[in-house]
């Protein structure tokens, strides 16, 4: 029996595509209407729809027009003609709503509805995808159509010169990956002129797989970081001391929550051996900080599994599609860490001028949509977060794929032995077979079983990436055995050679289930595309990481109470169980991803007050009236410390009013008796007053404008990195609060506000003294250097 929610739900989804089907029976009415048009017919209304859509948004049919145009536009220029489950998916994302589209259906040219929709309003649209190679594809494959409709498309790319970049965010469509839209984002925020900045407002955002983007990319923040000089001989040092740790008797690892600790008798290993009292002491923070990155890098971070090294150098691999995440590295000397561990070269470390995470980033789009093959599991998330609802759309034919039962083995070795047995079976009569992996490491190491049973096989991993496209469109060719790790070569289609379908169609094989079912259904989904015929299968040990990690006491009881076979069996109640486990770590990681996103908001709402202080400035706004506000804002404070209000004039000393202030004493000794505290801040504040004119008025004022204001935002954006800093170590500390019997997001948003107005009390002092610093020398040429 369904439960309420679950019906509700259903029900829902049946109206919508019903709703669905009579929008596109009207589509296509108009369609055949429109195929008798000539090419100039056809241009000339869609001049006329760019004018009709800007000022009608909400008629269904001036969108009847539009999605019937672009239908005849790709048959005419592609040759191809659009399904009617592709117009239900194009549509559908013209609601803010989320198409889930199998694989093979034709995504990425269902994409130019709703982005041709979306372009005619006039604003922009950013069409995102999960590399360059997917980016610059479907970018020459659809541009040509956009072209013939009118609309002028660009191209994003890491890299490219402020010129070209601005050339592509003016166009009606920008294509370009996720993270490049994010950094030009946080690069526009740090620019220090006004023909500097790329992006404009954000408008229409289309994501292409968006699942993997918004979920599995969503606990990597995109960061603008600046260089500093690790110290390699601390780093080198640690590096070789934790080597020489044990687990449980210097350190314990919690592999659930990925955290180490050092343990009592660790602790005084290493205050003996680096000769220090207490380890906790604040003296010794960088020394704790070092050992706690070395021993995590030691600990929880696996090469060829979180990171790959290549020309000596350390480089991240994404956890859920197995791709190098370019331009990435890891923050807070965990990247040195891991470097120094490999015993290759340090990179220098990374100081924080910008960040944002993904999904903040995305949720400041006026409008965002997107379309995948898999994401229901996650949809209150996506609901909650960005008010999206996912519509599932239909395939065009039915789905032919054979989904086995799961097959589970006591050990790795007997779980390689029958997969291998497998592949050589199905390899013998030429069916294809595809093994997904959840690492790089597990992928060489089917490939290593493969090579000594002198079976060909093509391999695809992070090492791999550039010939992603090419090998796994060739995976469903007739005897190709193709490892990919996770989902690497998603949106690249697998056609079946001649005589494949006969055979079976391709076989997917999954080496491990993934922490999220989701990844699991991609990677069925690669078999059984246009309603050919395929098959699926997933090999689970006890052994497998997955279940060391999240469920091992479990997985201890499995191994007394089912009857194991070397060939594998297929317990029902072992399927029941790895879904819970797949269940209980989905809600794991969500909760990890919200607890991410709350605190960005927080952060979020200190990053729209910076910048939005910081685009009035570069914009060219009065930088004296900026100046005095805060000179004014100083005194004030700087009167409340030093001359309060409870104190009378005559209980003041002069000379440490003038030594703390940096003024001259006889400012503070007037001919005539100062009644309070306010009086003497009205003094100095008249006094700042007139140095400001007469400093704006030695020399050419524009100028004297221009200097300041690039004064001004070197204290803004050093003041802003060092909050940043500060932000995160508050961050790597907060879930400590729980044991104070404290709300840590409570907790972290209270000290953040303070750390945000000790800030700005930065940013005024510094005001302060780099004005007094000009008056006082004022003969000398200014030097535009702020301490």
């Amino acid at each position: 029996m369904l439960s309420r929610l679950t019906k509700r739900i259903f029900d829902r989804q049946s109206a919508e595509l019903r709703k669905l089907r009579r929008i596109v029976h009207q589509i296509n009415c108009r369609y055949h209407e429109l195929s008798s048009s000539s090419d100039e017919q056809l241009q000339s209304l869609s001049r006329q729809l760019r004018s009709q859509a800007g000022e009608d948004r909400s008629s269904p049919h001036v969108k009847f027009e539009v999605f019937a145009l672009a239908k005849e536009a790709v048959r005419r220029i592609s040759g191809k003609t659009l399904h009617d489950v592709q117009l239900m998916g194009g549509w559908a994302m013209t609601e803010r709503n989320i198409a889930e589209m199998a694989t093979g259906e034709g995504k990425t040219v269902t994409s130019i509805l709703p982005i041709y929709w979306f372009a005619l309003q006039g604003h922009g649209v950013h069409l995102i995808t999960a590399n360059e190679y997917l980016a610059a594809r479907d970018y020459a494959e659809m541009k040509p159509i956009f072209e013939f409709l009118g609309i002028r498309v660009g191209l994003n790319l890491a890299g490219s010169s402020v010129k070209a970049k601005q050339e592509a965010y003016q166009k009606d469509v920008t294509y370009g990956v996720c993270s490049e839209f994010g950094f030009d984002y946080l690069r526009d925020h740090l620019a220090r002129k006004p023909e500097e900045r790329v992006q404009r407002s954000l408008a229409y955002a289309l994501i292409d797989e968006i699942d993997s983007i918004l979920i599995d990319e969503a606990r990597t923040p995109l960061i603008i970081a600046g260089k500093t000089k690790a110290s390699p001989d601390l780093y080198y040092v640690c590096a070789r001391f934790v080597e020489r740790l044990q687990e449980n008797r210097d350190y314990e690892v919690d592999r659930e929550l990925n955290q180490v600790t050092f343990t009592d008798r660790g602790i005084q290993t290493i205050e003996t051996v680096f000769m220090i009292d207490n380890l906790y002491h604040l003296e010794n923070t960088n020394v704790y900080h070092y050992l706690l990155q070395s021993l995590r890098a030691k600990a929880l971070m696996k090469r060829d599994v979180d990171y790959i090294v290549k020309d000596e150098k350390v480089a991240i691999i994404d956890a859920f599609t197995g791709r190098i995440l370019q331009g990435r590295q890891y923050n807070d000397g965990l990247q040195q860490a891991i470097e120094a561990k490999e015993d290759v070269p340090l990179s220098p470390e990374n100081v924080t001028h910008a960040v944002i995470t993904i999904q903040k980033y995305f949720s400041l789009y006026t409008y965002l949509t997107g379309m995948t093959g898999t994401i229901r599991s996650e949809a209150e998330e996506i609901q909650n977060l960005f008010g999206l609802d996912i519509v599932a759309i239909p395939t065009h034919k039915p789905i032919q794929r054979s989904d086995e039962e799961d097959v589970f083995f006591m050990t790795r070795q007997e779980k390689y032995s029958e997969i291998m047995r497998e592949v050589k079976k199905r390899h013998a009569i030429g069916q294809p077979v595809l093994i997904g992996t959840t690492s790089i490491e597990q992928s060489e190491e089917v490939a290593s079983h493969l090579q000594a049973l002198g079976l060909p096989y093509q391999l695809l991993n992070a090492k791999e990436e550039e010939k992603e496209a090419s090998i796994i469109s060739a995976a469903g060719l007739k005897g190709a055995i193709t490892i990919a790790t996770n989902m690497a070569g998603r949106g690249t289609d697998i056609v079946l050679g001649p005589g494949v379908a006969e055979l079976g169609g391709l076989h997917v094989i999954g080496t491990e289930r993934h922490e999220s079912r989701r990844i699991d259904n991609q990677l069925r989904g690669r078999s059984g595309r246009q309603g050919d015929p395929g098959s699926s299968c997933f090999y689970i040990s006890m052994e497998d990481e997955l279940i060391e990690r999240f469920a091992s006491e479990e997985a201890r009881q499995w191994r007394s109470t089912i009857q194991w076979r070397k060939i594998g069996t297929r317990e029902p109640a072992l399927m029941r169980w790895i879904e819970r486990v797949q269940k209980r770590i989905e809600q794991q990681n969500h909760e990890i991803r919200t607890f991410v996103y709350v605190l960005d908001s927080i952060v979020h709402d200190q990053r729209v007050s910076f910048y939005e202080h910081r685009k009035e400035v570069v914009d060219g706004q009065d930088i004296q009236y900026f100046l005095r506000g805060h000179l004014v804002r100083y005194v004030q404070q700087w009167m409340e410390t030093h001359a309060p209000r409870e104190q009378s004039p005559d209980e003041w000393d002069i000379s440490v009013l003038s030594r703390e202030s940096g003024l001259r004493p006889n400012l503070f000794a007037s001919d005539k008796k100062l009644a309070n505290g306010l009086e003497l801040a009205q003094i100095i504040t008249s006094y700042f007053d007139a140095k400001l004119e007469d400093l704006f008025s030695l020399e050419n004022r524009s100028q004297c404008c221009k200097k300041w204001r690039s004064v001004y935002l070197q204290i803004l954006d050093k003041a802003w990195m060092r909050h940043l800093e500060q932000l995160e170590l508050l961050k790597l500390g907060i879930q400590f609060r729980k044991y104070g019997k404290q709300d840590p997001v409570q907790a972290y948003k209270e000290d953040a506000w303070k750390l945000y107005g000790q800030m700005e009390e930065t940013v005024r002092k510094k005001v302060y003294d780099a004005v007094l610093k000009e008056r006082l020398h004022k003969g000398r040429q200014f030097s535009g250097k702020v301490g």
